[in-house]
């Protein structure tokens, strides 16, 4: 069930999009156009500054020793890379998903051992994709056998063991192009998203809802659906129906006989007959682009 625009918050709106270089961040400024009381939008935005984007990173391996090694060269890496990180390691695969559980941090890069006691790395990487966690994912193993199951589970890179740093810094540098931010500013308030954590975009009278994969409650706008599409990227983010935006990423299946969508996690949303083959083309395009980037 939708949330009415009169419970949304009303203020406008500005979006930052971050686009990733092989150092660092190239901040590109884009503002909403839009009126407020009558008054020109003051976008708030010269405080925030280029890379200032936190990025969140967990390392899970149950050898001690490996995790601290891993940790100790992701932390080296982004500092060389200019980028501000924080990351967190964990000893099991139990820990990972208590800490996913009890708050609200959005990871994203997972750097996974696979052969691990009680739950192994790809059990583990299912139990969070089912849960919408959609951050980028490298596993670093000393096993060969689970490369094909590691790419169910949407891994980005599969390192062996003992991984040299040179190594892992190619595999983050690889992951890193595509991790792409956006910062939403209203009104005394600001939330960085990356752009895979949203699913759907819906529009509900002069306001739009950003459907997140954490089930959380929606971010509600004052925008129309065209200007959102604009920001995000078309290429991105295409129409499937007159109420609604879906992002190519999260989708897993069209389904023309049920005017469906269904995204990654269960979420089925509308397709609009005039829209059917926009979108399949744009799925198609998708998945090539995809494919040819690895």
């Amino acid at each position: 069930m939708t949330k009415k625009a009169r419970d949304c918050d009303l203020s406008p709106f500005f979006l930052t999009l971050f686009c990733k270089t092989d150092t660092m961040y190239d901040g590109v400024k884009a503002p909403f156009p839009g009126r407020r009381n009558g008054r020109g939008l003051d976008s708030g935005l010269d405080r925030v500054k280029d890379g200032d984007k936190m990025y969140h990173i967990a390392v899970c391996d149950d050898n001690q020793e490996e995790a601290h090694l891993i940790g100790r060269m992701t932390q080296e890496i982004m500092a060389q890379r200019e980028i501000e990180a924080q990351v967190d390691l964990f000893f099991d695969p139990e820990s990972l998903l208590d800490k996913l559980q009890q708050t609200q941090i959005q990871y994203d890069l997972f750097l996974l051992d696979i052969l691990m006691e009680e739950r192994n790395g790809i059990q583990l990487a299912q139990a969070f994709r089912q849960r919408g966690y959609r951050g980028k994912l490298i596993y670093i193993t000393a096993s060969r056998d689970y490369a094909i199951d590691g790419y169910k589970v949407k891994a980005d890179d599969y390192l062996l063991k003992p991984v040299e740093k040179d190594t892992l810094d190619q595999a983050i540098g690889r992951v890193l192009p595509r991790l792409e931010t956006v910062l939403l500013e209203t009104t005394g308030d600001m939330k960085i998203l990356q752009l895979q954590q949203i699913l759907y975009v819906e529009s509900t009278g002069h306001y739009v809802l950003i459907r997140l994969g954490d089930k959380g409650e929606p971010l509600c706008l004052r925008a129309t659906l065209l200007q959102v599409q604009q920001k995000l990227g078309a290429e991105k983010f295409v129409r499937c129906h007159k109420g609604y935006l879906v992002n190519l990423a999260q989708v897993q299946e069209v389904r023309v006989s049920t005017s469906q969508i269904l995204l990654h996690g269960g979420d089925a949303i509308p397709l609009g007959r005039q829209y059917r083959y926009e979108v399949q083309k744009a799925v198609v395009q998708y998945v090539e682009q995809a494919i040819s980037s690895y």
